[in-house]
């Protein structure tokens, strides 16, 4: 696929945020499909350009696939077929990409009605759906999802929104994570004027507590090269994070090529060790996690954070941290710029 960092998709992201739109019917759209998937009923399959993205509300709203020539690079795990909070109750592991509320530093109380509850669905306009979860009381959290699959590139737009329900001010910061098959390389570009003295920090319990070393960080599979941050996402568990203001983060494995593209916020409160990104990678999954700066919300007051996902299918297979700070040639600034 060819990468093209439009504006295009950001306007129409933007304009789903403020146009108020009447519902359309699934059976009159473009680009929209809806079908039961790994025994999810009322999953929403979006098609563009040979790449197609699953949405399933069943299970918070979730992206549970992203691909083109029929591969995914998300992870799925088969364990999670067809469970709900209805029919499973208690926690279970879900792969996908989904949006959460942090700073995981903090603690948050758990909150199952946005992380795997049921989402309502609509499909507003053709290659577009939204996804709105329950009223989650514990954290004072509505969640709403926009996602488009842009016809012409089947990349995708998502607009991540959280609504504060509570009568009393929250503050969080919106969080996405976004899993995929493991044994690919994750590379993002380091912030030249860090806060880290590394440039970098690890994930560390201490007390057990998790903080991020930004001193003296070390990890077997991570390497810094040429400004940019690469790692082998392979092997035992490990988290990293920076303060990057590049406004992406990239996987690839094999020949496919996944970049994520968010807003960076110089004076936001990233409260999450002070990371607007971090990468946690085991011998399941690459763990790619773009974040918001944490924010203050007054009773009605609600937050938006918007991602633009592109593919590029690749000529030859990436097997080596060389090959992989190479792709950087292949990935324009973000589209965001700085805010």
């Amino acid at each position: 696929m060819r990468l093209t960092a439009t504006i295009s998709i950001l306007s129409v992201l933007l304009g789903l945020l403020t146009t108020a739109t009447r519902a359309a019917s699934p059976d009159s759209v473009k680009g929209v499909t809806v079908q039961e998937f790994r025994g999810w009923q009322e999953s929403l399959i979006l098609e563009a350009s040979g790449v197609h993205a699953i949405v399933a509300p069943a299970v918070g709203g979730r992206i549970l696939q992203y691909g083109v020539s029929g591969e995914n690079i998300l992870y799925e795990d088969i364990k999670s077929f067809g469970r709900t909070l209805a029919n499973s109750p208690g926690s279970f592991s879900m792969g996908g990409y989904q949006c959460d509320i942090g700073p995981e530093l903090r603690g948050i109380p758990d909150h199952e009605a946005l992380w795997v509850g049921l989402h309502q669905w609509k499909i507003h306009k053709d290659f577009t759906v939204r996804v709105t979860s329950e009223k989650d009381v514990s954290v004072g959290i509505q969640m709403e999802k926009q996602i488009l699959i842009e016809p012409g590139s089947g990349d995708l737009g998502i607009t991540q929104e959280m609504r504060n329900i509570s009568d009393k001010e929250v503050a969080y910061c919106l969080w996405d994570r976004t899993l995929c098959k493991n044994d690919g390389f994750a590379l993002f570009p380091l912030n030249k004027k860090s806060r880290f003295k590394a440039g970098w920090s690890l994930r560390r319990t201490v007390n057990d507590k998790f903080i991020y070393d930004g001193d003296k960080p070390v990890a077997a599979n991570v390497r810094i090269m040429k400004g940019m941050l690469v790692a082998r996402c392979e092997g035992p568990a490990t988290k990293v994070g920076a303060d990057s203001d590049a406004g992406w983060i990239a996987y690839v494995r094999g020949r496919l090529l996944l970049v994520k593209y968010f807003p960076f916020f110089p004076q936001g409160n990233y409260s999450d060790g002070g990371n607007s990104v971090e990468l946690y990678y085991d011998e399941r999954v690459a763990e790619l996690e773009p974040l918001s700066p944490e924010v203050k919300l007054q009773p009605g007051g609600s937050h938006m954070f918007p991602e633009k996902w592109t593919l590029i299918e690749l000529e030859k297979e990436v097997l080596t941290f060389e090959k992989a700070a190479e792709l950087v040639k292949r990935i324009p600034p973000s589209p965001f710029g700085r805010k």
